[in-house]
């Protein structure tokens, strides 16, 4: 009997806000942190990088008379995502732009390619040109809000 209200007192003389935090969420590790669904690629934010970037794209390509101007606005895009997005999503950005820049040339020059001319290579350096471009669009948009956002 002595032994039941000995663990009862020590039990009560416990934090109970601190018990029931570590008993609902369990010890913090990093095998609880990815069960609970934390992910480094999200198609969401994929659908939305090929939205800003494709929009910036087509805005880009509006100047006439300039070859590959569609290309400026891939940073554009790329900035307005890395902007507007809480998260840091540079391999969603950087998938999109790469596939976008590398789509964009491949169908302008369809005409050549179906000629003879080599698409895979040209495909590849487009996509290696969009990916940077876009990767420095949404870091200097992520910089941007960093600093908006930070109190002085």
């Amino acid at each position: 009997m002595s032994e039941q209200t000995a663990e009862r007192s020590r039990d009560s003389d416990a934090d109970p806000v601190t018990d029931v935090t570590e008993a609902s969420t369990g010890p913090l590790t990093d095998e609880s942190a990815d069960e609970s669904g934390g992910s480094y690629f999200s198609v969401r934010a994929l659908v939305v990088a090929f939205v800003a970037i494709g929009g910036g794209m087509t805005l880009g390509s509006l100047i006439p008379m300039i070859p590959f101007t569609a290309f400026a606005g891939i940073p554009v895009g790329a900035f307005v995502h890395g902007l507007l997005d809480r998260e840091r999503r540079y391999a969603e950005t950087a998938v999109a732009g790469g596939l976008l820049a590398g789509l964009s040339v491949v169908t302008s020059l369809l005409p050549q390619l179906l000629a003879g001319l080599n698409g895979t290579r040209l495909f590849a350096i487009a996509a290696a040109v969009g990916l940077v471009l876009s990767l420095g669009g949404h870091y200097f948009g992520r910089d941007l809000r960093a600093g908006l956002t930070r109190e002085l």
